[in-house]
């Protein structure tokens, strides 16, 4: 009897060993996570504003890349304990709604984070510009000294131009007053257009296939094409870059790498931004176009 006593005993403990083991295993199986919802932008003012509209990350655990995810997002990881990440910043690159790309200029942010099997840890990461950053040039309009200039024609009578201030929200963020770039076609009568550039030429941005980010934030009645004089001692050329369609009453951002129309371009090649717009001749009067935050960056 105490055999068979001593025997159901033993075999609990065993069968209740492979269970518990069993439950183990299964924990960790089951993957932890961590949530980004939003990210903080630590932007020295030399590098002009803090407005951004960072899209999604890019994410490394223990250097091991897990994907790129859309903001917000959760993102299952497969190591548990003391686990490096790295997220690196994404936008959404020359107008597209799923293209997104590293926004190279903005450094990664790095934590070490004690993982657990089924727990889901929140993660707000800090980016800041890189120490190799070169912003060339940043353009807010705040200081009441326009670094944009009407190329050619001068606005025709009835139409104006000029820094004015006006509410600003780039999808629920940075509320409030700005002061922005406006053109405003009031003259029905015909067709025309409006350049604004640059008041100088970049003559020594890189050529050697470096990234080259310029941004913008607009909100357009018209289309408005994105364009650039590039110019070298031998040829001045129009390179027509990107059309930019009418936003419908809203504030757009829009990153664009001009990595393309500088890489292997001959040595003193310098270029000048403008938009171009285009009124057809039936467009009603009091067609807006705002401009606001711009800025041109790249790594050296």
């Amino acid at each position: 009897m105490r055999s068979i006593f001593q025997f159901f005993i033993i075999s609990f403990v065993f069968v209740f060993g492979l269970v518990e083991t069993g439950c183990k295993d299964r924990d960790e199986g089951i993957p932890s996570r961590i949530s980004i919802d939003s990210i903080n932008l630590n932007i020295d003012p030399a590098n002009g504003n803090s407005i951004h509209q960072i899209a999604g990350v890019q994410v490394f655990a223990n250097q091991e890349l897990l994907g790129n995810f859309q903001l917000p997002c959760k993102i299952p990881v497969d190591k548990l304990g003391a686990v490096q990440i790295d997220i690196y910043p994404l936008v959404y690159i020359n107008g597209s709604s799923s293209n997104l790309t590293l926004y190279t200029p903005l450094e990664g942010y790095r934590d070490t984070l004690n993982l657990a099997a089924g727990q889901t840890l929140p993660v707000i990461p800090t980016f800041k510009h890189r120490a190799s950053v070169v912003v060339k040039w940043t353009e807010d309009f705040e200081d009441n000294n326009s670094t944009l200039v009407p190329i050619s024609p001068s606005p025709f009578p009835g139409d104006t131009v000029g820094i004015v201030s006006s509410p600003f929200n780039l999808g629920g963020r940075f509320s409030g007053i700005s002061k922005v770039y406006r053109f405003c076609f009031e003259n029905i009568d015909s067709a025309k257009y409006f350049d604004v550039g640059s008041f100088r030429e970049f003559s020594d941005l890189p050529t050697n296939g470096t990234g080259v980010f310029f941004e913008f934030d607009i909100k357009t009645d018209l289309p408005v094409q994105l364009a650039l004089k590039r110019r070298n001692p031998s040829t001045t050329e129009l390179v027509p870059y990107m059309v930019i369609n009418p936003t419908n009453g809203v504030w757009k951002r829009f990153y664009v790498n001009l990595v393309y129309e500088l890489a292997n371009q001959p040595a003193n090649t310098s270029v000048r931004i403008f938009f171009d717009v285009n009124k057809p001749a039936n467009s009603v009067a009091n067609r807006e176009i705002l401009f606001d935050n711009l800025r041109l960056s790249y790594l050296k």
